[in-house]
């Protein structure tokens, strides 16, 4: 019965190999969930994933996921996370079923104990979206990879259909990857030329299998692909590395988009940009998000055969965002008077400006929440009393401000000025780092109440965080 955690980070490559270059199709996996998304569920860009179950199975077979259990990385690293890999994102890998393990990343049941725990003998693919070659020749597929088991009784293999899935031929048995001394698998990366049937060809998937025979013997990692790219032979010059950048001049807490623009045929290419946060360091365009002020310099790296042959690099100028903290003096609220502009408000959804509350300071006769709208150079935050500096989400919605208010001990609500576009998961940790609560905020919401915690007075650290983006929240529990 297998019990280890190969854990598998999904890297996105974004260049072209040395001999096969000009890449039309490639797959990534970057929107799979955190953890337990099937890949009957899975959606990208290219269209949807399918399931097919290609021979006999038991009660609870090991299952095809796209999640961040498993995240890929270059040929030759080992396997680990996303959350332990920041930058990188999701894999197609084969896990437990939720009888069992469930998604612990690459790392299956191999079975032995049918009828007293599982029964995970497994026989099925991954079928890719319909793939358009149409004007493609001499096509080449290439791929990242982990894969063990158990000789070919466990095993992963490619298969490769030219009629949109109606009939399907064996492509490619990949060959066992190593296994790296934390017992996590070492990543690989492989490329077959694909049949001549495919060839101009506008009905052309790809499929990865999976079998499992229920004898409780294996060793893991299981199969875990990442990065599928679909390229035609190129005749280029050297590398090249250049980018675009959707903005030089930006306020801290903000975000740009970087493309990358190098020609030439590579092997991979990297983003980097120290003390900044990086959606996925490896796809283009990226997302770069700036957590201070300052200057930053992005780079962006082209690489052969492993070996960096070019790089290109611009200045970020990251001006500071202000952070006012609230007081308040019997009626009067008040902010430090450094500031270019202010508006006072109303806390509510949305909230509702004062008019002529423009000064450092509002007194009021109303008893209620109050924040204000400071601008310090063009960079504006949003401080509500009692609550703190609210976080601007860079990315979602411009403007979309969070805040928390109180419920004693028993829990906080958290607020956002808009109402989501995109689901967030939002962690709480205490000042140690120890994490003391998860839960969804589903989309299109503007209030989650996270009740029953029951917290020890003192700083909690709020962390909301979407597919694209993230928001962080200091919250006092009194």
């Amino acid at each position: 019965m297998k019990i280890l955690s190969a854990l598998l980070l999904s890297a996105s490559i974004i260049a072209s190999g040395s001999a096969f270059g000009q890449i039309f199709w490639t797959e990534n996996f970057e929107t799979g969930a955190a953890t337990g998304l099937q890949v009957s569920s899975y959606t990208s860009s290219n269209g949807s994933w399918s399931l097919a179950v290609t021979g006999t199975e038991g009660a609870d077979p090991n299952l095809w996921y796209v999640s961040c259990q498993e995240a890929g990385q270059l040929a030759g690293t080992c396997g680990n996370t996303c959350s332990a890999s920041p930058g990188l994102g999701a894999s197609l890998h084969i896990g437990s079923n939720p009888a069992w393990l469930g998604d612990n990343g690459a790392s299956y049941d191999a079975g032995g104990l049918c009828g007293i725990i599982a029964c995970p003998q497994t026989d099925r693919r991954a079928t890719s979206p319909t793939i358009n070659c149409t004007g493609k020749s001499n096509i080449r597929l290439k791929f990242y990879y982990l894969l063990n088991g158990q000789g070919s009784i466990d095993d992963g293999s490619v298969y490769y259909s030219p009629d949109n899935g109606v009939t399907w031929s064996l492509l490619l048995t990949p060959p066992k990857t190593t296994v790296c001394p934390s017992t996590q698998g070492r990543w690989d990366t492989i490329g077959v030329t694909l049949p001549a049937s495919a060839n101009n060809n506008a009905t052309v998937k790809i499929g990865f299998r999976w079998v499992n025979n229920d004898d409780g013997v294996g060793t893991d990692p299981s199969f875990a692909v990442d990065s599928v790219s679909l390229r035609t032979p190129v005749s280029v010059g050297p590398p090249v590395a250049s980018m675009t950048v959707s903005a030089t001049t930006v306020c801290q807490d903000s975000c740009i988009t970087v493309t990358n623009t190098g020609t030439g045929t590579v092997d991979s290419a990297r983003w980097s940009c120290a003390g900044t946060t990086i959606t996925t360091t490896s796809t283009s365009p990226a997302s770069i998000c700036f957590p201070s002020a300052g200057l930053n310099t992005v780079k962006l790296y082209l690489y052969v055969g492993g070996v960096k042959v070019d790089s290109a690099s611009t200045s970020i100028t990251v001006n500071p965002t202000p952070h006012p903290t609230v007081t308040k003096t019997g009626s009067t609220y008040s902010v430090p008077a450094l500031y270019a502009s202010y508006q006072w408000y109303t806390v509510s959804i949305p909230p509702i400006p004062i008019s002529g509350a423009t000064n450092a300071t509002y007194t009021t006769t109303v008893t209620g929440t109050y924040a204000v709208l400071v601008d310090s150079a063009g960079c504006k935050n949003f401080a509500i009393y009692g609550a703190g500096s609210a976080i601007e989400d860079i990315d979602e919605v411009t403007g979309n401000d969070f805040w928390v208010s109180g419920e004693g001990s028993g829990g906080c609500v958290l607020h956002a000025v808009q109402a989501l576009t995109r689901p967030a998961q939002v962690t709480i940790f205490d000042v140690t780092g120890r994490k003391v609560y998860v839960a969804s905020w589903e989309k299109g919401t503007t209030v989650l109440p996270v009740r029953d915690l029951y917290l020890a007075p003192g700083t909690y650290i709020v962390h909301i965080a979407t597919e694209r983006s993230r928001a962080v929240i200091k919250w006092q529990s009194n």
